[in-house]
Formats: C-alpha cells, sequence, structure tokens
C-alpha cells in the first residue's frame, strides 16, 4: 500500500521534472530564437551586399570593379566580404543565381499542372516572369544575362540548368497547346526563346511610374505572343 509520504515524494519528484522540462524547453526556445534571428539577419546582410556589388559590377564592368572597390561602395572592410563569399567570381555567381532562381520559382508552378489550359498557363508564365523581374533593378536584370562569362564553368553549369529549368516548363506548356491545337504547329525551342527574350528585354524599359501597371504590361505582352502562335 502507498503511503502518504511516498506520494508526496512522488509528487514532488514530478513537480521537478515538470519545472526542469519547462525551463529546459524555454532555453532551447530561446536558443534556437535566437539562431533564426541570426540566420535572417545573415541573410539580410548578404542580399544587401549582392544588391550594391551586383550594381557596381554594372557600372564598372566585372573585371574593373576590385574587392576594394566593393568594400568602398558598402562602406566596409573587404575582409568583410569574405564572411559571405569565397572571392568576386562568387559574389557575381550568388548575384546571378538569386536572379535566376526566382524567375524560374515564380513559373514552378506551371510545371505539373495538366489542367489549366496551355493559353492560361502561356499567360500565367508571361505575367509572373513579367512581374517578378519589373520588381528588381534594371542591372541585377542586365547583369544576369551578360555576366555568365565571367563565371567558373562549374558555376556557369548551375546557372544554365537553371535556365534549362525555365525553358522546358515553357516549351511544355507549348507543346501541350499545339497538341490540343491551341496554338499552331511551330518550333518549341525558337518560340520558346523569342518569348523570354521578350519578357526579359520589356522588363528593362519598363517603368513602375508610366501611365501602366505591371499587369496591363503583361497582359499586352501575352496577346502579342499569343497573336502570333494562336491556333485556328
Amino acid at each position: 500500500m502507498t503511503s502518504s509520504r511516498d506520494f508526496d515524494n512522488t509528487r514532488a519528484v514530478w513537480y521537478h521534472f515538470s519545472a526542469f522540462y519547462i525551463i529546459l524547453k524555454g532555453a532551447v526556445g530561446n536558443l534556437t530564437g535566437t539562431r533564426q534571428r541570426k540566420e535572417m539577419q545573415t541573410s539580410i546582410k548578404k542580399n544587401w551586399l549582392l544588391d550594391k556589388a551586383g550594381m557596381l559590377f554594372w557600372q564598372k564592368g566585372y573585371h574593373a570593379t576590385s574587392m576594394k572597390d566593393l568594400a568602398n561602395v558598402c562602406n566596409c572592410k573587404p575582409a568583410n566580404f569574405y564572411n559571405y563569399f569565397k572571392n568576386k567570381e562568387d559574389i557575381l555567381y550568388e548575384v546571378i543565381k538569386n536572379i535566376t532562381e526566382q524567375g524560374v520559382s515564380s513559373i514552378r508552378h506551371l510545371d505539373d499542372d495538366e489542367e489549366t489550359s496551355p493559353v492560361e498557363q502561356l499567360r500565367s508564365l508571361i505575367k509572373s516572369h513579367f512581374g517578378y523581374l519589373a520588381s528588381m533593378k534594371q542591372s541585377s536584370i542586365l547583369l544576369s544575362d551578360t555576366g555568365i562569362k565571367y563565371l567558373s564553368r562549374e558555376h556557369r553549369k548551375e546557372i544554365i540548368e537553371l535556365r534549362d529549368l525555365y525553358d522546358s516548363i515553357l516549351r511544355k506548356i507549348i507543346r501541350r497547346g499545339i497538341e490540343d491545337g491551341e496554338f499552331a504547329p511551330t518550333d518549341e525551342q525558337v518560340v520558346s526563346n523569342l518569348i523570354a527574350s521578350v519578357v526579359v528585354r520589356s522588363s528593362i524599359w519598363f517603368s513602375n511610374k508610366g501611365r501602366l501597371s505591371v499587369d496591363e504590361v503583361g497582359e499586352i505582352m501575352f496577346n502579342f505572343v499569343y497573336s502570333g502562335i494562336g491556333g485556328e
């Protein structure tokens, strides 16, 4: 038979265990929160450096820009960059990778969509990608297009793979449209290259201060493309 003393001892042990668990849980939570805040701060700082670097690369040229130049424009020491990047080429790679990855992300949802009509998918792709690019600085867009030639073979391969993923999604939409009779028979590769060029180049001259919104220009762009490839 359990005595009242045994019960009191058990209750005391359970109380201390519960208190220890609450304290430990709080400590782990604080540690996780601190780590997450630190990671967020690092990400924000890194993206800020990339934004400044991308602008300078475009203004001065990649080869003409030194680590000292980058440090001056960011108001820090050259050594600070090495907390985030291996070297200057790694900075350029990160600039191009970021904009390319986000461009692909803006249309990735279309890849496995077999229910939406190809026409509406094409409209979504053009307007989604254009909308994303219109929010970027023109220097970043141009640098992502021309700066790939300065990357190492390994980094260049990664960027090309991302671009190939974008192209495959676009070509899949065009192929479905041709098969369904919504697009006229055409060369998928050539047309996909033309569409991508229209989107990218239009984002360079577009201004958010202009008389037409991003959505309106995107719709005009879609109608222009569709008038050229639409079926009978």
